[in-house]
């Protein structure tokens, strides 16, 4: 477990440490604002406040975390070896910005809540991004930062192990509407029936009815199948009901 030490616990200070060592770096996180048991801790450990406790690990903090609400906030961008990086945190931090800051600004979409101009769908457009500006939009800078963190981390604390992130896929396919072909086929069905009445020839009605039981019995085949109960993707159960064209 890592413990880091700040002046004040936000909601905004436990999401994005949260989302960083737990949800990307697989590594467990704790929180004090006591000087004393921060001291105490003889695990990895790191502060993130405006000034260091002494020679731990030191990220100096901007404003955003702490603040409530939202507001214009002036970013300069910079680049951390070949990625762009900003909210600088100056020579005495371990890293030259402020990571948390700088990746609640991303995820949180901040600057969708500022005043913007909205497209024809009421829509945030990417060209007025912080990213598409400063052409950085289709770079996972959060998850780039967050590995190079990680490095450095394992630098300052080499006893202190990483777990490493498994890769694995599902692949399913994607049915909007399972009923669809089974309601072709109750269409054709009827409408080769009534095409089988019309007609004088009896072997052409002969054959149009036979075509048409065999599109019914197609459609009742799918109903059995796909028009029992499924459970839906909250848990509970759905019915599937075809639609009544009679």
């Amino acid at each position: 477990m890592i413990l880091v030490y700040t002046h004040k616990i936000t909601p905004r200070v436990r999401y994005i440490f949260k989302h960083i060592f737990t949800r990307i770096l697989l590594s467990p996180v704790s929180f004090t604002s006591k000087v004393e048991e921060f001291v105490a801790h003889n695990g990895p450990k790191m502060s993130y406040t405006k000034v260091p406790l002494g020679k731990e690990f030191f990220i100096r903090s901007n404003e955003l975390l702490f603040e409530q609400g939202v507001n214009d906030l002036e970013i300069n961008i910079s680049k951390w070896d070949e990625t762009p990086c900003f909210f600088n945190t100056g020579s005495n931090s371990s890293i030259p910005f402020d990571i948390f800051a700088a990746s609640f600004y991303l995820i949180s979409r901040y600057e969708e809540y500022l005043p913007h101009v909205r497209d024809v769908h009421e829509r945030f457009t990417a060209e007025q991004s912080l990213a598409y500006k400063f052409r950085f939009l289709e770079k996972p800078v959060v998850d780039i930062w967050a590995l190079k963190l990680k490095d450095i981390l394992k630098e300052r604390f080499p006893e202190y192990h990483f777990p490493e992130r498994e890769f694995s896929y599902i692949s399913t396919i994607d049915v909007d509407n399972a009923l669809q072909p089974a309601l072709i086929d109750y269409v054709k069905a009827k409408a080769l029936m009534d095409a089988a009445a019309r007609t004088n020839d009896p072997n052409i009605a002969q054959i149009r009815m036979a075509s048409g039981q065999q599109c019914l019995a197609n459609y009742k085949e799918s109903i059995q199948k796909f028009g029992a109960k499924k459970r839906d993707k909250t848990g509970g159960t759905r019915a599937i009901v075809p639609a009544n064209f009679r």
